[in-house]
């Protein structure tokens, strides 16, 4: 009996040093620190190349018509083709047209006879120095006129105006057109290419004519090619609120075509003082604001609300709301929060 008291005495105190020992390190736990690594804030001065895309195109685009109305006796190319300076692609039926030259050359036969009859008569005195004007600026009127009919047979007929390719087609033969409606979509190959892109006005005024760009196309995924800024838009478009930028791909040996969608980095040549700090420091944000936390006197903790200007794959560009050189923790900030005690690991 006395063995049995004696056992379970034993196993009693077991159990209260065994509660002790728990409860010494549950609280020797809920008293340490929690370890961090941190990084300093750094001022730099950067340009942050803006990123947008857009679509490729020839410098000299153009739509090509007809100068007078009529009915289309023949097209003599399609969608795609290659053409070349001073080459045939379509003609309007001349027999009005025609028949309006041939008229305006009689009017004029007409009136230069009329001119040097007057012109004799007046010589002797048989006609009045205001009928002879009057014929000579009637003979002047027909002259002009058939200087306009030439004019109108000559842009009867479509031509190309230098090198290029149709890029579309949007009349048939035998259709009647008025003047100056659409029958060709033309693009020049013998000027530049140029990518348009539309750009933001937090972005457009750091850009300047000349800036240096890359632009990437899907046809060529492993390609860069190079451009500069040659014109930036003064206004913003109604519709969209973006600034339409044109990009002169420098002269490459690759085949390219207009229509190509281009994703196109530019390099800004003006540059500002920024701050740059890891993204792993964020803890949340909310567009253009977020939150990191800073070390302060002897390993306190500080939340302090940041300007983002923008977000790379690495890092945060801050515009404002922390100073260069401030240590701020990268490392285990999800394990932290305002009442936390930490422990710097260098």
């Amino acid at each position: 009996m006395k063995n049995s008291i004696k056992t379970l005495a034993a196993i009693f105190i077991v159990i209260l040093a065994f509660s002790a020992c728990k409860e010494q390190v549950t609280e020797e736990k809920s008293i340490e620190k929690v370890k961090v690594r941190t990084t300093k804030v750094i001022e730099k001065e950067m340009s942050i190349p803006v990123h947008c895309c857009g679509k490729l195109s020839s410098k000299e685009e153009s739509k090509l018509s007809f100068k007078t109305g009529g009915i289309i006796s023949g097209i003599f190319v399609d969608e795609g083709r290659v053409v070349k300076k001073g080459q045939v692609l379509a003609k309007l039926n001349l027999s009005e047209i025609q028949a309006q030259v041939n008229q305006s050359k009689l009017g004029l036969d007409k009136a230069e006879r009329d001119f040097r009859r007057a012109n004799n008569l007046y010589n002797d005195s048989v006609v009045t120095l205001e009928q002879l004007q009057n014929v000579t600026t009637a003979l002047d009127i027909a002259k002009s006129n058939v200087e306009i009919a030439e004019f109108n047979l000559q842009f009867s007929t479509i031509k190309a105006s230098s090198n290029g390719t149709i890029l579309k087609r949007v009349a048939e033969e035998n259709e009647i057109v008025g003047p100056g409606s659409p029958v060709f979509l033309f693009a020049s190959t013998d000027n530049d290419w140029v990518a348009r892109v539309n750009i933001t006005d937090k972005d457009i005024f750091s850009l300047l004519l000349n800036d240096e760009a890359e632009i990437k196309f899907d046809a060529y995924p492993n390609k860069i090619f190079h451009a500069t800024v040659t014109e930036i838009g003064n206004s913003a478009d109604p519709y969209t609120g973006t600034y339409e930028v044109e990009l002169t791909i420098k002269p490459t040996n690759e085949k390219l075509a207009s229509g190509l969608i281009a994703s196109v980095d530019i390099y800004p040549s003006k540059k500002e003082k920024f701050m740059i700090i890891s993204v792993n420091a964020l803890i949340e944000g909310d567009e253009s604001e977020g939150y990191v936390y800073q070390i302060i006197n002897n390993n306190q903790l500080k939340k302090v609300k940041i300007n983002i200007y923008k977000i790379s794959d690495d890092y945060l560009i801050i515009k404002s709301g922390i100073e260069s050189g401030a240590e701020i923790i990268t490392e285990g900030v999800s394990y932290v929060n305002g009442t936390s005690e930490v422990e710097v690991i260098k």
